[in-house]
């Protein structure tokens, strides 16, 4: 019974499955169409997709041999796939100094990386320094060489997009001869969909091996042009009519703010006009400068032609300039004016969110209206420097070496860096190197510190005679400070003189400084503990934050102003009044002052000032060495051999205490000025004493005629 009522099920199941299948199904779900057939599934060498070529199936009663028409232009412009393409190279023997990364989406250049070894990212050194990058916030994305065309722009609105957002079409990709793996330049092209206008964009990486018999690292930090990324702008008018165009090109996106919490140099514009003499007026703006201009709404946009125009950092740049052939600037009207741009104006790709000075902002190139007459075309070359800030990279033909605001001190530091950089190439380590220009520069200057070091010591002896005129005199300022003039000219001592050595110290302590900050040879480099001399050498990071200082643990800084401290308590005499306390009180507080601002400076300078604070102490105990075993010159020990009332007759005298057998003593410059000025007050002293009788003569002759 069992197996009957199982036969009967299976054989109603099976009739039910076939006749869903042949009489229900076919109505609710149809054959699905014939799909088309990938015919080309390859990748390119890059790793992007290659366009796909598909395959029509054969209609019934279709002729094989018909000609198929070809696609209308939008739906060709639609077809153009997302592609990234590379040129150059990431390896440093490969001949090119960068490896950047092309996008098809508004042909514009996503990233760029240096692939100098000395280059490396400080947060993983095993990286190559990305030098550019793209911005995106949403939807929205800027990249480095971004372009416009507005009438381009207008005819792609119908098509829900624009220059900036379409997929370019590639229609050349150049391999390097040498090595078929790379490529060094690519040509994209975009059409208006009624095929009326053409741009196309071409970059190119051109390859500078290091010459034979030259050594790598002085090529590298001589070469310019391998820094360059050109490219070419070309408009083509396929109309039969004229046409009028503009394009507004965007400057370098994604430069890096390297060390952004203790640097102080943000990103800054900078912008290099054209003079009429064919030099080049640097001009910077901060990102807050132009965040000002956008609030009160003046961008302000400027016509004058420009040499480059772009970002900097501390030890890096992106500079775009004009280039080729056809760029020809013209003097109109006591300016210079390109043929390639109307205008050039500052742009803010990102508000900083907690510091407006770390804000991210570029520069927009807006062109001249391109007269093209039908089936014309007109080419506008650029090139855009992507590299580090050094003079030897910076000059012709970009002459962009003010970027490296040395200031006034640019001499001084420029033989600072010379100096640095050879002591370097004797094979010593850059911490070492700042060690022994130290000495060398101390050492050179050692007279100067000697002759200081002296009148220091010699004030210090004479402490206790001027403590005893300030008894004497008390608040009487005019004769104290008389009684002290002729206590320092006894003695040969002059006030001043100790100012002479620190007024001629200050080029060369600006100079060092300035050099040893623009030092992109110390970026990354280690010494002992520290990692990045060009950084704070954080030794370690603290579980909580001081403010104004942060969280990490400096070491070197707080040495340094120790160090500073123990010069002032050894070699500043004691204070003998109220003054001199002040003065004291004054110089500590610089002390605590010096220590929050010393706090953030990089390692490098901070090894300079221990190196020079450790010679100047030594220095120092060595002059007091010496002069512990000269017998003491001081002369006026007792204050009452000083009688200020018989100063004049001591100066009258003067002539006639001289031997007649014996030449006087050769006076110093300080006792001829002090004896010029007694003579000068006497003169005027006696001219006081004539006036006064005058007035009594005539006083008395008018009395006599009124009697």
């Amino acid at each position: 019974m069992e197996q009957k009522r199982l036969l009967l099920f299976v054989t109603l199941s099976a009739s039910m499955l076939f006749f869903w299948q042949l009489f229900i199904n076919p109505k609710i779900a149809p054959p699905p169409a014939a799909q088309n057939v990938v015919e080309n599934d390859a990748k390119d060498p890059q790793g992007a997709d290659a366009p796909l070529v598909a395959k029509k199936p054969d209609l019934p009663g279709a002729d094989k041999g018909a000609e198929v028409k070809p696609a209308p232009p939008e739906a060709e412009l639609l077809k153009n796939p997302q592609r990234t393409i590379l040129l150059g190279s990431l390896d440093p023997d490969s001949g090119y100094f960068l490896q950047t990364k092309i996008s098809t989406t508004g042909a514009s250049l996503v990233e760029a990386h240096l692939n100098d070894p000395l280059y490396r990212d400080l947060n993983n050194p095993k990286q190559p320094l990305k030098i550019l990058g793209e911005f995106a916030a949403g939807k929205d994305f800027k990249r480095s060489l971004d372009l416009d065309v507005a009438q381009l722009d207008a005819k792609l609105a119908a098509l829900n997009t624009d220059c900036h957002s379409a997929n370019w079409k590639v229609l050349e990709l150049v391999k390097d001869p040498d090595d078929p793996k790379l490529y060094q330049s690519v040509l994209l092209s975009l059409t208006a969909p009624d095929g009326s206008i053409e741009v196309q964009k071409k970059y190119e990486l051109k390859k500078y091996p290091v010459p034979e018999g030259k050594d790598f690292r002085e090529f590298r930090d001589t070469d310019q042009a391998g820094y360059m990324v050109h490219f070419d702008i070309k408009v083509v008018n396929h109309s039969q009519a004229a046409q009028k165009l503009d394009y507004q090109l965007l400057g370098p996106i994604g430069i890096p703010l390297e060390n952004a919490e203790n640097t102080r140099k943000y990103r800054d514009l900078r912008i290099g006009f054209l003079q009429d003499d064919k030099s080049v007026d640097n001009k910077m703006f901060t990102a807050p400068e132009i965040i000002e201009q956008l609030n009160a709404q003046q961008i302000e946009k400027y016509s004058r032609a420009f040499q480059y125009a772009g970002v900097d950092i501390q030890y890096f740049a992106a500079l775009l300039t004009p280039d080729g052939k056809n760029y020809d600037p013209q003097l109109v009207n006591g300016e210079m004016q390109s043929n390639y741009s109307a205008s050039i104006e500052p742009v803010l790709v990102q508000r900083g969110l907690r510091d407006e000075t770390q804000s991210r902002i570029t520069v927009q190139v807006n062109s001249k209206d391109l007269d093209l007459a039908p089936g014309g075309d007109i080419t506008h070359s650029y090139a855009m420097y992507t590299g580090p800030k050094r003079e030897s990279l910076l000059g012709p033909p970009l002459n962009a070496t003010e970027i490296m605001d040395l200031g006034i001190f640019g001499p001084v530091a420029k033989l600072m860096l010379w100096l640095l950089t050879t002591l370097h190439g004797f094979g010593l380590s850059y911490g070492i190197a700042i060690i022994c220009l130290t000495i060398i520069v101390r050492g050179s200057l050692y007279p100067l510190s000697r002759k200081q070091a002296i009148g220091a010591q010699k004030m210090k002896e004479l402490q206790p005679q001027i403590a005893e005129l300030k008894k004497k005199y008390g608040d009487d300022r005019e004769k104290l400070g008389r009684a002290q003039m002729e206590l320092f000219s006894k003695n040969n001592y002059n006030p001043l003189a100790g100012c002479l050595p620190i007024f001629m110290q200050l080029p060369i302590f600006f100079g060092l400084y300035t050099a040893l900050n623009n030092a992109v040879q110390l970026r990354g480099t280690p010494f002992l503990w520290v990692d990045n001399l060009a950084a704070p050498d954080a030794l370690f990071q603290m579980p909580f934050a001081i403010p104004f200082l942060g969280d990490q643990f400096n070491l070197l800084p707080i040495v340094t102003v120790g160090l500073f401290v123990m010069q002032q308590k050894l070699f500043m005499p004691p204070p003998t009044d109220k003054d001199q306390e002040l003065q004291h009180k004054i110089m500590n507080y610089m002390m605590i002052g010096m220590g929050f601002m010393f706090y953030h400076v990089p390692a490098g300078l901070c090894v300079y000032f221990i190196a020079s604070s450790l010679w100047g102490i030594c220095e120092r105990k060595l002059l007091d060495f010496q002069s512990k075993r000269r017998p003491s010159t001081i002369v006026g020990s007792d204050p009452n051999v000083i009688d200020v009332e018989a100063k004049s007759k001591k100066t009258q005298n003067r002539k006639k205490q001289t031997d007649e057998n014996e030449p006087p003593a050769k006076k110093g410059w300080f006792a001829r000025l002090q004896e010029i000025a007694d003579q000068a007050q006497e003169q005027a002293a006696l001219n006081d004493r004539r006036q006064e009788n005058s007035r009594d003569k005539g006083t008395g002759k008018k009395s006599k005629k009124r009697r």
